[in-house]
């Protein structure tokens, strides 16, 4: 077996020298680069070259014949683990971050900001006190006047009421209205009057201030015609002292127009309350008079202080033809219905003649 191998081995050697010795130029032989399919060696293998560049010797002269020229690569045989490739290293660097800690900057003190000075509160406005609401005037109480003549002491006028007064005036320099309530007081004094034969009348005064009085004038007129007598007027004064915050410097003089009448002899009399409403001549001053249990009777012919049977108030007022025609027609329908039966009657009768 070691003589097959040594065999082996001189014929390769001949083929060398021979190859050596001719003048056959051989291409040149590549690198083939081998890489195992694994990937992990990196090493290059060695190529052998036979014959390659190789010039015949100066001394042999003798053709050779051209032989292939075989490209012979060895492969390393041992199981060494290839050098690294000098391929990218995974280094690690360590670097050291040196941080400087800043000194802590202090924080702005901030200025102090002045406190917000508070509006001054307004000191809250009063309400004004409304002046206190005059108490009511408790109900008149009624009087009883009379006047007489001096002469013949004939009492010619009796009245008897009780009187309120509502007034209402314009203030002074301002476009507001005042008022106040005044009552006649039952002991007021009938002051003046007259007994004449077509008006008569009779004056009543109470007093407002120390030094003055309001007044009240009841005129009556007669008509010699129909025996009938009337309140022709109704006046009041007052004095300036009783109206407050106003520039009157004499006496308001407010007047009423006619009103009830009453046959001769007869007394007018009226229980509930009758309203007269009462004017001044500019008319800056208005007053609605009350006059409550009244009774009146003027052109009397007695001494005495009695009142003559009383005419009543409301719708006794109505004339006289007024009743006398309801009584016509009353009577008239009386008669045709009286007229109607006995015609009637008279006819019943005639057809029952007529049957038998």
């Amino acid at each position: 077996m070691s003589q097959f191998k040594f065999s082996v081995i001189a014929v390769v050697f001949c083929s060398l020298a021979v190859l050596g010795n001719g003048e056959i130029t051989v291409p040149p032989t590549s690198i083939i680069n081998l890489v195992s399919s694994s990937g992990t060696s990196d090493a290059t293998p060695t190529s052998v070259t036979a014959g390659a560049n190789l010039s015949p010797s100066s001394s042999s002269k003798a053709p050779v014949s051209p032989l292939e020229t075989a490209s012979i690569t060895s492969e390393p045989t041992s199981n060494a683990v290839p050098a690294a490739s000098p391929a990218k290293l995974n280094t690690t660097t360590s670097s050291t971050t040196s941080t400087t800690t800043p000194a802590p900057t202090p924080a702005p003190t901030p200025a102090p900001t002045p406190a917000p000075t508070p509006a001054p509160t307004p000191a809250p406005t009063p309400a004004p006190t409304p002046a206190p609401a005059p108490k009511p005037l408790p109900p008149p109480e009624p009087g009883m006047w009379s006047y007489s003549d001096k002469a013949t002491n004939i009492t010619c006028i009796l009245v008897q009421f009780a009187a309120q007064l509502n007034v209402t005036y314009n203030k002074e320099n301002s476009n507001t209205t005042d008022h106040f309530q005044l009552n006649v007081p039952k002991n007021a004094t009938a002051v003046n009057g007259s007994c004449a034969n077509d008006t008569q009348w009779i004056q009543l005064s109470w007093p407002a201030t120390e030094n003055s009085s309001n007044t009240m004038l009841l005129v009556f007129q007669v008509n010699q015609t129909t025996k009938w007598y009337e309140l022709k007027s109704l006046n009041v004064s007052l004095v300036p002292e009783v109206f407050h915050n106003s520039s009157f410097k004499e006496a308001v003089e407010l007047w009423h127009g006619v009103e009830w009448h009453s046959p001769l002899a007869t007394s007018y009399r009226c229980a509930p309350p009758t309203y007269f409403n009462l004017s001044s001549e500019a008319a800056i001053v208005v007053a609605k008079l009350t006059l409550s249990q009244l009774q009146e009777e003027a052109f009397r012919s007695g001494k005495d202080k009695v009142f003559s049977a009383a005419r009543e108030c409301g719708g006794d007022d109505l004339p006289d033809a007024v009743p006398i025609a309801v009584g016509c027609a009353l009577g008239g329908l009386v008669v045709v219905v009286l007229v109607a039966y006995l015609v009637g009657r008279r006819r019943s009768a005639a057809r029952g003649y007529l049957s038998m």
